[in-house]
């Protein structure tokens, strides 16, 4: 009888403090995972699968796609904190038990990777309202969310939506077919670039 979350149950808030509570344990355990997923190099394994494919990347990519990788320096000038990150946050892969405890399912991609990874991959799946985003951030920062955490978390949502875009068109070159899903994906990171750019003019 456990209930999966949807894109509304996971930001009823006394879920979103669970789910910050659970993020707090992963990323302060002090766990050293094997792996480090580095999303950076990610993409460019994708490229070559993609290529291995004979496919192509959404039109533009030989444009955005330099400024995609850009976001590295970017991101390490505001500090990469390596912590042991799910990498994986879809909704579906929080399981609520009938007790009230909430589950983090699906440890695949798990590796070491900036905590702000986590909550990226979490608002862009779930479609988080701004307000709820605050909210959480705030339970898991306890009220302390630093600076740079908001422009990380964008850097983040840019490089999960290019990704799952290259996933997407890896997928449809062997004869699946998701729809919109990956060009869905691949415009949002364009126009989050967009606004990334505003942000730092």
């Amino acid at each position: 009888n456990a209930e999966t979350l949807n894109t509304a149950t996971i930001q009823r808030h006394d879920n979103m403090r669970k789910i910050a509570d659970i993020y707090r344990k992963i990323h302060q355990s002090h766990v050293r995972l094997k792996n480090e997923f580095n999303i950076f190099r990610e993409i460019e394994k994708y490229d070559s699968l993609i290529e291995c494919a004979r496919s192509e990347m959404y039109e533009g990519w030989q444009i955005v796609r330099p400024q995609v990788m850009a976001l590295e320096d970017y991101l390490n000038q505001l500090g990469v904190d390596l912590k042991p990150c799910h990498n994986d946050a879809l909704y579906e892969n929080f399981i609520k038990a009938t007790d009230g405890t909430i589950y983090l399912i699906d440890w695949e991609y798990s590796g070491m990777n900036d905590p702000m990874a986590d909550f990226a991959a979490l608002f862009i799946e779930a479609c988080f309202e701004k307000e709820n985003e605050d909210y959480i951030l705030d339970k898991y920062f306890d009220g302390n969310v630093p600076f740079s955490a908001r422009e990380k978390i964008l850097c983040y949502e840019i490089l999960w939506d290019c990704l799952w875009a290259q996933w997407t068109v890896i997928k449809e070159a062997k004869g699946d077919d998701f729809g919109t899903y990956g060009r869905d994906r691949y415009n949002r990171a364009i126009k989050n670039l967009k606004i990334l750019t505003n942000i730092n003019n």
